[in-house]
């Protein structure tokens, strides 16, 4: 049977045709653990991003006992990956016997095992290090009328098996043990897409990326705009008449020319909703560049709504206002009431405007370090992807 199973697959050619669960079991017959191999995805196979990413990174920069693969689906670039991670295309025979031989599998997203053609193993690991990690907006078990049962059962099953999921503040933590289905391991050491702002040198060096691709000179001012998903997929509560706005912030950034970058939720990627909101000459559409913390990072002012960009983006301490002209109709509830944020609300585009001007930077950085201390637990400190690391050494087959 063994024999036979193999040499039907390895007989055919286009593998994406059969049935994960068949390719799956194939490989799992074929192919045992290998001991330190892991293999990273991020964003249902699309991006090379987030947790897994900066994970996969540190990893090959610090010389871990690892051999790290990526795994992205057909025609999504490969230019931005660190050439010391492998590529391994999504649905490919060698994905299958990928996740049917690594030690650690590593991703951010919830994931359906069956769907992927993966029956965990017993020597295999399962990090689950979540896209986000402070919220504003509720999620998962707390927003679960409004989630489909499709999701709800992809959820759960993908909190079975994991091994670790991981925090970088009290409140998530309190999250995950409430709401995620989930009673494993928190590792409560930071998330790895956060190290970044601890990096004394990633902002010159974004700079000189978004210069070479975009034409962005060092002295201007960056102002990310980063407004996250409706379900109604609305575009309205997303428009912005830039020139007052842009005019404003040039005035409160002392005559700097300023760039507009935009970046909309992954959700809305490839469907040219961006184009129909680039309506100014100083805005850029940035919603396909490959990595939300790298804006964080070079952004002189973030401006969202109920992103939890806001809640990393102020880490550094630089200007994050909200705009959101939905607030009472926003259909997932909020874990804090706005009065209870660091941040600034506008409901409108006049109350932005105003609030641009009236901005007190010094009166901010107080009441945020305060709102991290008292509300939310900060322990972020740039070495999230160390601690894990360290827990991978811990956690090897012997």
């Amino acid at each position: 049977m063994k024999t036979c199973l193999a040499a039907i697959v390895w007989g055919v050619n286009r593998v994406a045709k059969i049935p994960s669960n068949l390719m799956g079991l194939a490989a799992r017959m074929t192919t045992p653990v290998v001991r330190g191999r892991v293999m990273c995805w991020a964003y249902n196979f699309k991006q090379y991003s987030c947790n897994p990413r900066y994970l996969s990174e540190y990893l090959a920069a610090h010389n871990e006992p690892f051999d790290v693969y990526w795994v992205l689906r057909k025609g999504i670039s490969t230019n931005n990956i660190d050439p010391n991670v492998k590529i391994v295309r999504y649905r490919s025979w060698e994905y299958y016997r990928l996740v049917a031989s690594a030690e650690f599998l590593v991703t951010n997203i919830r994931t359906e095992p069956y769907k992927i053609g993966w029956r965990k193993r017993k020597c295999q690991k399962y990090l689950s290090l979540w896209h986000g990690g402070m919220a504003l907006k509720r999620i998962e078990k707390d927003a679960e009328q409004s989630l489909t049962y499709a999701y709800l059962r992809r959820a759960k099953a993908d909190s079975r098996v994991a091994d670790l999921m991981i925090s970088g503040c009290r409140f998530h933590t309190s999250l995950i043990e409430q709401k995620f289905w989930y009673d494993g391991e928190i590792l409560e050491k930071g998330i790895p897409r956060n190290d970044i702002f601890f990096d004394d040198e990633a902002t010159e060096r974004l700079r000189g990326v978004l210069a070479q691709r975009y034409g962005i000179a060092d002295d201007e001012y960056l102002v990310l705009y980063a407004p996250t998903f409706r379900t109604s997929r609305s575009i309205e509560p997303y428009r912005i008449d830039w020139a007052n706005v842009i005019s404003a912030i040039e005035k409160r950034s002392g005559g700097k020319k300023v760039r507009v970058m935009l970046r909309l939720h992954p959700l809305l990627l490839g469907n040219n909703v961006s184009s129909l909101l680039v309506n100014h000459q100083q805005v850029i559409d940035m919603t396909a560049y490959h990595d939300m913390q790298e804006l964080l990072r070079v952004s002189d002012m973030l401006i969202t709504d109920y992103s939890s960009s806001m809640f990393d983006f102020s880490m550094q301490m630089r200007p994050c206002l909200l705009y959101a002209t939905d607030v009472e109709q926003y259909d997932r509830g909020y874990y804090f009431d706005f009065s209870e944020l660091p941040y600034p609300l506008a409901r409108n585009q006049q109350e932005l405007i105003e609030i641009i001007d009236s901005f007190d930077e010094e009166k901010y950085k107080v009441s945020t370090q305060k709102f991290f201390d008292e509300k939310v637990g900060l322990v972020e400190n740039g070495n999230a992807s160390k601690h894990i690391a360290e827990w991978m050494r811990e956690h090897r087959m012997k």
